[in-house]
Formats: structure tokens, C-alpha cells, sequence
């Protein structure tokens, strides 16, 4: 390594701290991370530190690796995000060294370096990177690391050392603990290098490379079955894992996104701009096998109506590849010009720091979690009534009082009921519902509400735009004071409405009392 190669590890890893904390909702300079999905996962991570079983006592569909995680980051903190602050300062930092490395195998000018630093700014302030703390965002290095020693095989005929092998192997086995069907990006990327290596006479070298992979999937699935064969909840596992998420699972009724047949064609060409150029360039038919295996099925995979707006951020992991068409392009003052003004448009358009330097940032979680903490006593039971998980636990630090706390998107009756019973036998004291950000099949676990609960907080606020904004509305917002043209440049926007309700006091109040 070149002696001025020696910083920048460093220097990409304070870039990582950089925008991990700009641009993530998990980091200190936003008071809370407004996305249910977040909050599930904090949640369920707070319950296992207490003891609660996943999937037996406390429920959501996604794999175990994920809570394990969240459950590790509620250590340092159980009512903030630090902990996946941290986490993702790590993640952003191997995506962007591993998406170098990429760059590096087509060219050595000067220019990798700074187009690393914008790929890593430009897929935090993206929409797709959402609030922060995603499956997918955590995926991202993972899948840079992986595609690197694929590209390398292909491009230089150089096979994996062992234990290179072995990484790849365990970061396999923790996406596949993790949302299994991201696991289509190794399927296509194996079935490509498979027939690539056997066209040159390496399957021998291929072979050896796999089964370090799977040795490396069986050290990472080993702890997993341990812990729950041993705990006797590997039934549990089995079904909530596979069976919901294969035969259970709706997703979103609508996310945002235009009810027109046409619309998944117009994501997949959106989605195509990361590798499309490729198929059209010089270069070798290996490296666009390769591209059609990973891209290409992964894509098909993802290919539905109900794809959530966060999935596409799995697709900048190929971005490096558009090096290919500035490979030999020498640096000037004007590339940083221009480089730079990507940069400033990209984060003036990014929702989270824009709204929370109008603020405008939700924060009705916080004022609700005042009113209830502030009426702390021993019944002070929260649930999160037909509706997502607010955030309310981590904030009031408590646990929710049944398995299924929070709607989900399976249309399961066994929910409802439990839902039902559990408010109409008067133990919980305080409802909180969130209504109207996203419309899903919440409306079938709408039961009425009690007529022994009175409402005590009922506030609207911003949740966050929708699939496209206006980019000048935020420049604006920037600049100068939102007294003109506000009303003429307005992002498509979505409101929620925050309500608590609290059980009436009565008579029986002390038989109602619950502890968990």
C-alpha cells in the first residue's frame, strides 16, 4: 500500500461517523427514530434483554440475527438508538471500503476516492435509506464484500483465500438469519460463477471456494439453532420465520406509490440505472454474466406491487460499477465542482435533516411519553392499540403486556382477538394509536374502543413525504424563511394522527392491576 493510501481507512471511517450522523435518525442529533419498523426491532430488543422469548412471548416476522443485534444495541441504551448508531457507523464504513476496492479492480486514477465518498453520502441522504436502521442497510457491506471477491475471480482469475471464503460464508448465513429472500443476490451470483469457472477450467478452485462459503454458513447458523433448540422454541422459529413470511405475509396495501399496472416497469428502469450501462460497454461477458446473475434475479425477486420504497437501497451496492465509465478520467478542480453540488442537492432533498432544521422533525412520541410518565403508577400499562409501534416503549421504558403488541401486516384473527381481550379486560391503562401514515391492513384489526376509555391526547403531524418531493421546496427551506411560494412548492406528504386514551378509574382498579 502506497504511503498515502495508509489514511484512508481512517479518513473513510470518519466519513462513515460523518454521515451515519447527518443523515440517520438513530444517531444524537435527532431526538427519536419516527419509523415503526425501528421501533419493533428496539422493542423487541429490549424485551429479550428482559427476558421475554422471541417469537413465544413477544412476536414480528423477521429473522433472529436482526432482534439479536437490537437486543445487543439495548446494552448501551434502552430508550435511545446509540446502539444502532454505532452499528451502522461500522456498516457504512465496510460498504464504502469494500465499494473502493470494487472501483479499484477497473482502474487506478485518483478519481475512486472521491466518488467513494459521494457513493457513501449519496446512499444515506437517499430516500431509500429511509429513517435509518433497515435490514437492508445492514446488508449493504455484506453484499459489497461478497461482490468484490466475485468481481476479482471473474476479472483477475484470483479465487478467495480460505478465510476469505469463510467471511463470505458467515455473511451469508447472517442475511440468511436475517430476511432470507435478499438471498437471491448469491443464488444468481453461484449459478453465474459456476458456469464462468467451468468455461475456464477452474471449477476445481470454484468448488474449494464454495465449500469454505458453507462451512462459513454452518459457523454462523450453528448459535442460531443452538439457542433456540435449547430454549425449546424452534417451532416458533420455523413458523414465524418461514411459514408467516411465505404464507402469511401481505406487506403494505399501498406504501405511497401509484395504483397503476405500469408502475413496477417504471422502478425497474429507475433500478437499472446502477448496471444497465454495463451491458452496453466493451467489457468482458464475464462481468456481465455476473452482473445479470446477482442484479438481475435479485431485481425480479423484488419486482411487486408491494416492494417497500427502503428495498431499493440493496441496488447501490452495484454502483461502483459505473467506475467502469470513468476509469480513465484525471480529476480536475471542476470534477470536485461538480462532485460537490450532487452532494449539496442530495442532502438539501434528504427529508430527515430538512425537517429537522425547520422543525418540522414528528416528535408527538416524546409529548406522549411526557403525559404518561408523568402519571407513572403500578397499573401504568401500555399498548399500542390497532396500530404500528410508535416508539412509546422505548420512551416511557416499558415492555409491551402481550405477544402481538403492535398490527403487523398478516391477517391473522388469532391478533385481533388477542388485541380485543386484552383492552376490553380493562388491565392495560393507556392506548396509543398511530392512524393514517401508511394504509395497510390495520383496518382489520380496527376493534372498537372501550366505552371505559376517554381520549387524552389527539395530535396531527408530518410523517414524511412520499416517492417524489421537490427538490427545490427544501433548497428553499435551506436558504431563506418559508414565506413565499410555500404553497406552490410542496413535497407530497403524508400526515399521521398520534392519539393516547386512559382507562377510567372505577371501583375494581386494584383487581385490574397486571405486572409484567
Amino acid at each position: 500500500m502506497k504511503q498515502t493510501d495508509c489514511h484512508e481507512p481512517l479518513f473513510l471511517f470518519l466519513f462513515a461517523v460523518l454521515i451515519s450522523t447527518l443523515f440517520s435518525t438513530c444517531s444524537f442529533l435527532y431526538p427519536l427514530n419516527p419509523w415503526d419498523d425501528a421501533n419493533v426491532y428496539m422493542t423487541i430488543g429490549n424485551a429479550m434483554l428482559s427476558g421475554k422469548e422471541l417469537y413465544v412471548d413477544i412476536f414480528d416476522h423477521k429473522g433472529p440475527v436482526l432482534y439479536l443485534m437490537h437486543e445487543m444495541a439495548a446494552i448501551l441504551s434502552r430508550n435511545s438508538f446509540i446502539g444502532i448508531y454505532i452499528i451502522e457507523i461500522i456498516c457504512s464504513f465496510f460498504f464504502m471500503w469494500y465499494s473502493l476496492r470494487t472501483m479499484r479492480l477497473f482502474t487506478s486514477s485518483k478519481i475512486v476516492l472521491p466518488l467513494t465518498y459521494l457513493l457513501g453520502w449519496l446512499t444515506l441522504s437517499s430516500d431509500f435509506f429511509y429513517f435509518g436502521d433497515s435490514v437492508e442497510e445492514f446488508s449493504l457491506p455484506i453484499l459489497a464484500h461478497c461482490l468484490y471477491f466475485m468481481l476479482r475471480f471473474v476479472r483477475n482469475r484470483q479465487t478467495p483465500l480460505w478465510w476469505q471464503s469463510l467471511i463470505m460464508g458467515v455473511g451469508l448465513g447472517l442475511i440468511f438469519w436475517t430476511k432470507f429472500n435478499i438471498l437471491f443476490f448469491y443464488i444468481g451470483g453461484t449459478l453465474a460463477l459456476a458456469y464462468i469457472a467451468w468455461k475456464h477450467q477452474q471449477f476445481k478452485d470454484f468448488r474449494r471456494t464454495i465449500r469454505f462459503v458453507c462451512f462459513g454458513y454452518v459457523l454462523a447458523t450453528i448459535p442460531v439453532l443452538a439457542y433456540f433448540i435449547t430454549h425449546g422454541t424452534f417451532g416458533a422459529l420455523f413458523d414465524a420465520y418461514f411459514m408467516v413470511n411465505l404464507f402469511q405475509y401481505h406487506g403494505t396495501a399501498t406504501n405511497g406509490e401509484p395504483d397503476f399496472w405500469w408502475f413496477p416497469l417504471v422502478k425497474l428502469s429507475i433500478w437499472t440505472v446502477f448496471v444497465l450501462p454495463i451491458f452496453f460497454a466493451r467489457t468482458r461477458w464475464e462481468i456481465k454474466l455476473l452482473i445479470l446473475g446477482t442484479f438481475g434475479i435479485l431485481l425480479l425477486s423484488f419486482a411487486t406491487m408491494t416492494v417497500q420504497f427502503y428495498y431499493v437501497l440493496l441496488m447501490y451496492v452495484f454502483a461502483p460499477l459505473l467506475i467502469y465509465f470513468f476509469r480513465n478520467h484525471i480529476p480536475t478542480l471542476r470534477t470536485y465542482i461538480i462532485l460537490g453540488m450532487i452532494a449539496f442537492v442530495s442532502a438539501a432533498t434528504n427529508w430527515n435533516i430538512v425537517t429537522l432544521l425547520n422543525g418540522t422533525f414528528p416528535r408527538c412520541v416524546l409529548e406522549m411519553a411526557e403525559i404518561i410518565n408523568a402519571n407513572e403508577s403500578d397499573d401504568s400499562e401500555v399498548l399500542t392499540f390497532s396500530s404500528y409501534d410508535t416508539g412509546i416503549y422505548q420512551h416511557t421504558r416499558h415492555l409491551p403486556p402481550n405477544k402481538n403488541y403492535f398490527m403487523s401486516s398478516i391477517l391473522d384473527p388469532e391478533i385481533r382477538k388477542e388485541q380485543a381481550d386484552l383492552v376490553a379486560s380493562g388491565k392495560v391503562r393507556y392506548l396509543v394509536r398511530e392512524i393514517g401514515a401508511i394504509i395497510t391492513c390495520h383496518k382489520y384489526y380496527d376493534v372498537p374502543i372501550p366505552d371505559n376509555y376517554r381520549c387524552i391526547y389527539d395530535k396531527e403531524e408530518l410523517f414524511r413525504y412520499r416517492l417524489i418531493t421537490t427538490p427545490l421546496k427544501f433548497l428553499w427551506n435551506l436558504t431563506y424563511p418559508r414565506v413565499l411560494l410555500k404553497h406552490i412548492m410542496k413535497p407530497v406528504t403524508v400526515n399521521q394522527r398520534m392519539l393516547i386514551y386512559e382507562r377510567e378509574p372505577s371501583k375494581d382498579s386494584e383487581d385490574n392491576r397486571i405486572n409484567y
